[in-house]
């Protein structure tokens, strides 16, 4: 319980920039990746970032940044894969921002917990043009934790999926998302996701 709630910290960290713009800078997968940890992490150290009275303000800044180097809409394919050809154009918008917002509402608060965890960067695999993975490993208390980031590029490289100690998080979502489209439409996944953000959902 304890590895999978720092790793998670991290997990969403490197999905986050301080800015959309570093996306689109020059360079490898590797480098956008190391420029959104400083940039994050910039932020959550940031002492007039801290303290209950500034919660809003910080998650609103990490939010806008989302879009920087997480590629929602990428993710969102690949997390219903066969059956994103069911979904209408709508469809898939709408499901893309509901998923979006189930990821924020999922990790916000342990990405916000971070403390000093190490990241360590162990090389690259490019997979032709366009797509790539950086492996790195999180060193914590004497504890290492393999994660490998697939990314694509899209004006600049964008991470699509994390693999965590061989685990895929995009696979995850495959599978539970299968199971429903097994027997509802589209739509009625789009109302359980979109469910699960709701207000009085969060009071729960």
């Amino acid at each position: 319980m304890f590895r999978m709630r720092y790793v998670f910290v991290l997990l969403l960290s490197l999905l986050l920039a301080a800015a959309p713009a570093l996306a689109a800078m020059a360079g490898g997968p590797r480098m956008t990746l190391e420029q959104s940890i400083d940039a994050v992490i910039g932020i959550l150290k940031n002492p007039g970032m801290a303290g209950q009275d500034k919660d809003k303000p910080r998650r609103v800044k990490l939010i806008e940044a989302i879009d920087g180097v997480f590629d929602a809409a990428e993710l969102a394919r690949r997390a219903v894969t066969r059956d994103w050809d069911k979904f209408t154009p709508d469809q898939k918008t709408r499901f893309t921002e509901a998923f979006a917002r189930l990821l924020e509402r999922t990790y916000m608060d342990r990405i916000e917990s971070y403390t000093d965890q190490q990241v360590e960067y162990l090389g690259e695999t490019l997979y032709g043009d366009d797509k790539a993975e950086v492996a790195t490993k999180i060193v914590s208390k004497g504890v290492d934790i393999p994660i490998g980031y697939r990314m694509i590029k899209k004006d600049g490289w964008r991470v699509y999926d994390v693999v965590i100690e061989g685990v895929s998080l995009v696979q995850n979502y495959r599978t539970q998302f299968g199971q429903i489209l097994l027997k509802e439409t589209p739509e009625q996944l789009i109302g359980r996701v979109a469910n699960m953000t709701a207000p009085q959902a969060e009071k729960k």
